[in-house]
């Protein structure tokens, strides 16, 4: 049996203006594996979280300032692991939630230092990904990924995302 996720993640999905997701871009601590990169707003589950869903609804409210209900909620995706440098790997419940539009995030500068609506065009186009040095690692060691306002997309959030949209266009 697979053990319950750690951690939640929330992919907010619109089609207005274009099919897009909301991207952060996390803030640089030392005690965060993913410091720095590109990621879904999520975190970590709280014992007083009832529920994996809720973890990714209080995760996008803290990070972003965007408070969404349940029933927002499209669909709970595969749990994934996100592999991290040093210590455990973390099993993740990813959630897909629709929204009428690019909803402003006003950001916890703790948490995150940029937010992003990316259009699904993009993160598709495969002239768009490439190999890329990546923060924290060294340069010579080159990772799949997008670059995004200088930063690469890439790592869980680039696979997962991956999957998501291979996924989708086979049910398409």
């Amino acid at each position: 049996m697979m053990p319950e996720p750690e951690a939640a993640v929330a992919i907010l999905l619109t089609p207005r203006p274009v099919e897009s997701i909301l991207l952060i871009r996390r803030s640089e601590r030392e005690d965060d594996p993913w410091s720095g990169h590109w990621s879904l707003p999520g975190g970590r589950r709280d014992p007083q979280d009832p529920d994996l869903l809720h973890t990714a609804l209080r995760e996008l409210e803290e990070e972003c300032g965007i408070r969404l209900g349940r029933e927002c909620m499209e669909a709970a995706l595969a749990h994934t692991i996100a592999g991290r440098r040093v210590g455990r790997v973390l099993l993740v419940a990813p959630f897909v939630f629709s929204v009428e539009g690019q909803l402003p995030a006003v950001l916890d500068p703790r948490e995150a230092v940029e937010a992003l609506w990316v259009p699904l065009s993009v993160l598709a186009d495969p002239a768009r990904h490439a190999l890329h040095s990546v923060p924290g690692m060294p340069r010579e060691m080159r990772f799949p990924a997008i670059d995004l306002n200088g930063v690469p997309l890439w790592g869980f959030t680039y696979k997962l995302l991956g999957d998501w949209l291979a996924a989708r266009s086979t049910q398409t």
